[in-house]
């Protein structure tokens, strides 16, 4: 699989897919580096709260993720999507920036809210864009490269903080800075709606239906990642291989959502995603089994390739499965609605969770409900036609054979 097969049969214009690139991998860097220094974050703006308050913060932060989403995938085509997508953008960056000069559980329960509302209002249009412009053919390859861009620009945003050893005031104005790189992309592109009447809407039933039976994997995916987070002991022998393990797992996730993007607009949607299913499951049963660094570190790499695997091929099946005016509400549902349910379960502390069950019981139950989470799977509809994907067969048998026709000829 070369680069060339990659970008060369590209159909999106040049412009729309920079302005979908940028747009998308700016939200999303910013939202991961938000939440590798949340609880630091939210902890400095109740410092001298006696109870520590910054799980409530969390908690509004995905919450209103979720809620944000929501409105905004059903305000989606009430109005210009760039008078949308401005104003969430400055909200995200304004939030961020002022962080660091209100303190109070007041301005937390605020600035949480504002935060969460800054990630979850324009995600699904901007999600939707790349649909929009993409063909069912390149959709998963141009959603490899975007989560590839996402965790480039999170990994350049670490190694400054690493470098330059900055302190948690100039981090959150770097953040504010990633937030502000999606403003770039309405200098690329318009983000017009096509007009549709509501008959070229309207999707049939058994769509909601397929939708369903890729959803379901997909959050409980999301709550097993979710959950097993809490599996990694808080111990001091640990801290090496959370740090390490976290790292290689963001490393996992870029090259193998590239990796997902060209192998699911080759073979389909489905066989990445039960790879990830299998590998996850795979990685919960060996750390249930022991518990040591070695494990821990393993089980980090390996859902790392399974997080870039999924990521790329969802960011691609609410679009195949939808049309222009009703993606909005598929990727307010299907995409940000899992990713909250992750990082919010991941805020729980495992002695909180292993008063009522043990480790390697909590294990051994998210191995089996990801396993059990491949028959929706099987029972789905691949969302990449067959005829496109033996149109690419013939197009790579029609570049062999030329490819041995001309070196015939040379050798003659």
């Amino acid at each position: 699989m070369s680069m060339n097969f990659v970008i060369k049969s590209f159909k999106v214009p040049t412009r729309k897919f920079a302005a979908a690139t940028i747009l998308t991998s700016g939200t999303l860097a910013w939202f991961f580096l938000l939440n590798f220094y949340i609880s630091d974050i939210l902890t400095s703006v109740t410092p001298n709260e006696p109870l520590n308050y910054f799980n409530i913060g969390q908690i509004l932060f995905y919450g209103f993720a979720i809620f944000s989403a929501l409105v905004g995938s059903f305000i989606g085509r009430k109005i210009s999507r760039r008078k949308l997508l401005f104003p969430w953008i400055l909200i995200g960056v304004i939030s961020t920036v002022i962080l660091p000069f209100f303190h109070g559980i007041f301005f937390l329960t605020i600035i949480s809210s504002l935060l969460g509302m800054s990630l979850g209002l324009g995600l699904p249009s901007s999600m939707a864009f790349i649909s929009d412009c993409t063909e069912i053919e390149e959709r998963a390859r141009v959603s490899g490269i975007i989560i590839l861009a996402t965790f480039i620009l999170a990994f350049v945003a670490m190694a400054i903080i690493r470098t330059l050893g900055l302190e948690l005031v100039n981090v959150i104005f770097l953040f504010a800075i990633v937030r502000s790189t999606s403003l770039i992309a309405l200098a690329f592109d318009k983000f017009e709606y096509q007009s549709l009447k509501p008959t070229q809407v309207r999707l049939p039933n058994i769509a909601y239906k397929e939708f369903l039976f890729y959803l379901f994997p997909w959050i409980m995916f999301s709550v097993a990642a979710g959950l097993a987070w809490s599996l990694i002991p808080l111990k001091p022998e640990f801290d090496a291989v959370r740090s390490l393990g976290t790292n290689l797992r963001y490393v996992g996730i870029a090259i193998f959502g590239l990796i997902s993007g060209i192998t699911a607009d080759r073979y389909g949607r489905k066989p990445p995603i039960i790879a990830a299913l299998i590998m996850l499951g795979l990685s919960f049963a060996l750390i249930g089994f022991n518990m040591n660094q070695t494990n821990a570190l393993i089980y980090l790499v390996v859902s790392g390739i399974a997080w870039g695997l999924l990521f790329v091929v969802f960011l691609a099946i609410p679009g195949d499965l939808s049309k222009p005016g009703s993606r909005e509400t598929f990727y307010g549902i299907g995409y940000i609605a899992p990713l909250a349910i992750l990082f919010a379960l991941s805020s729980i502390p495992g002695e909180t969770m292993f008063t009522y069950i043990s480790a390697s019981s909590l294990s051994q139950v998210l191995s089996f409900i990801l396993f059990m989470s491949i028959i929706p799977i099987l029972m789905a509809t691949e969302t990449l036609p067959k005829e496109r994907m033996q149109e690419r067969k013939m197009k790579n048998h029609l570049k062999k054979l030329e490819e041995i026709i001309e070196e015939n000829k040379e050798a003659g």
